[in-house]
């Protein structure tokens, strides 16, 4: 009976830290789903970026969005046309990381704006820069039709 008892003692503490995570999370959540100007100074666990694609801002938007709803343990916060806030969350642990991106066009060229960064802690070990690689390997390998904006 003694061995049974510290069986569950791993299981207990993991289901309390995931209930911990998730309340920390929920009290650190952005007060806004605005894009942020920029990463904190000194952040390791933020990445933004800003690129140039061809192709109409609503068809990389659009792209962007399909990545985003095919990827694992994803909550998209909200979403307009050219806009959205989606919340990843880590595996095992269930660490939630706001990501964000914007789309628009400027002097006939299509941007696309990502940011992405943890709610807690003060590092992710690559997570958020590895998720925005991820996004923009996908929309480089489609081929958008050239649009003047």
């Amino acid at each position: 009976m003694e061995r049974r008892r510290w069986l569950l003692i791993p299981p207990a503490i993991w289901i309390s830290c995931l209930f911990l995570i998730q309340i920390l999370g929920s009290l650190a959540a952005p007060e806004s789903s605005k894009m942020p100007s920029q990463c904190p100074e000194g952040s390791r666990n933020c990445a933004q970026t800003m690129v140039v694609l061809d192709g109409s801002p609503e068809a990389v938007y659009s792209a962007a969005m399909d990545w985003i709803e095919s990827q694992n343990r994803v909550t998209v916060i909200e979403e307009s046309e050219s806009t959205s806030h989606t919340v990843f969350r880590t595996k095992w642990m269930m660490f939630p990381d706001d990501f964000y991106i914007e789309s628009g066009c400027t002097a006939n060229q299509t941007w696309i704006q990502i940011h992405s960064e943890s709610r807690l802690g003060i590092g992710d070990m690559g997570v958020n820069q590895n998720r925005i690689d991820a996004l923009l390997d996908h929309l480089s390998a489609i081929e958008f039709e050239n649009s003047n904006c």
